[in-house]
């Protein structure tokens, strides 16, 4: 039986997370995750998000994050594909990150 879909309420905080895929460690260099930083900073501004806290470990993040107007979905995307995009070129490889 599939999960319900998860609810999401404007306004409402959650708490987001990723791993990178088979556990690759892909914020070890202080660059890499400083762009990360650098690109959820944007999207929070473009997006109206409030980040409360936050993590970066070797091969995840965490992220406590109040929602604006603008889908949470929306938002994560544009970070991770914007973030995978620019560490495959980064690092001449392909594939998810």
């Amino acid at each position: 039986m599939p999960r319900r879909p998860r609810e999401l309420i404007e306004g409402g905080i959650y708490h987001v997370y990723n791993r990178a895929t088979s556990g690759e460690e892909i914020f070890s260099d202080s660059e890499t995750a400083i762009e990360f930083l650098e690109l959820v900073s944007e999207v929070k501004q473009r997006d109206g998000l409030t980040v409360f806290a936050w993590t970066l470990m070797s091969n995840h993040y965490h992220f406590v994050i109040r929602t604006s107007a603008v889908p949470l979905s929306r938002s994560m995307h544009s970070i991770q594909s914007s973030f995978g995009h620019r560490f495959n070129r980064r690092f001449r490889r392909t594939g998810g990150v």
